[in-house]
């Protein structure tokens, strides 16, 4: 009875010490990635976060960039059943939308890959080539003076998010 007793002190007391340093972990890592507000506010929505080691975070992260992508995908297909009319933003939101959902989507897949395989360098080559379609969509779309706010916001939280990714893989 004595030893269940010491062993659950023991839990108690060396379970929040480690909490808190995978926590200290987590700051360190969003503050080197010069981004941490949306690096912390990726990692704090999984739970899975407060146990990971670095290439765990950069994980975290990297699904953090599928959800975003789904989110740019989506209001790109609420742009598109809102526009009625057949011009060339309609056909670029098209274009975008296709990208995003084949190209941009492989290459994050690839980096999952990358990471779960060893190849640092393999993950943020794909990540950045990853992050080439949204930006190349934003720069597209503006050239025909096309502006949605939450779509270019969503944009350039996936850009930060992407950058941050690099930077922590580069710590590897």
């Amino acid at each position: 009875m004595m030893m269940i007793k010491f062993m659950l002190f023991t839990y108690l007391v060396i379970s929040p010490i480690s909490i808190c340093a995978n926590k200290d972990l987590m700051v360190n890592e969003c503050h080197n990635a010069q981004v941490p507000i949306i690096c912390m506010q990726c990692l704090e929505s999984d739970p899975t976060s407060v146990s990971a080691n670095p290439v765990g975070i950069a994980s975290i992260i990297i699904n953090c960039l599928d959800s975003r992508l789904q989110n740019i995908t989506n209001i790109i297909t609420d742009l598109l059943s809102s526009k009625e009319d057949k011009g060339e933003v309609k056909t670029a939101l098209e274009a975008c939308k296709k990208e995003l959902l084949t190209e941009a989507t492989t290459k994050l897949s690839e980096a999952k890959t990358g990471l779960n395989t060893n190849d640092y360098d393999k993950a943020n080559l794909s990540i950045k080539l990853a992050l080439g379609f949204p930006l190349s969509c934003r720069a597209y779309l503006k050239n025909f003076k096309f502006a949605s706010l939450e779509l270019f916001s969503q944009i350039d939280i996936y850009d930060q998010l992407s950058n941050a990714a690099m930077r922590i893989i580069d710590r590897f």
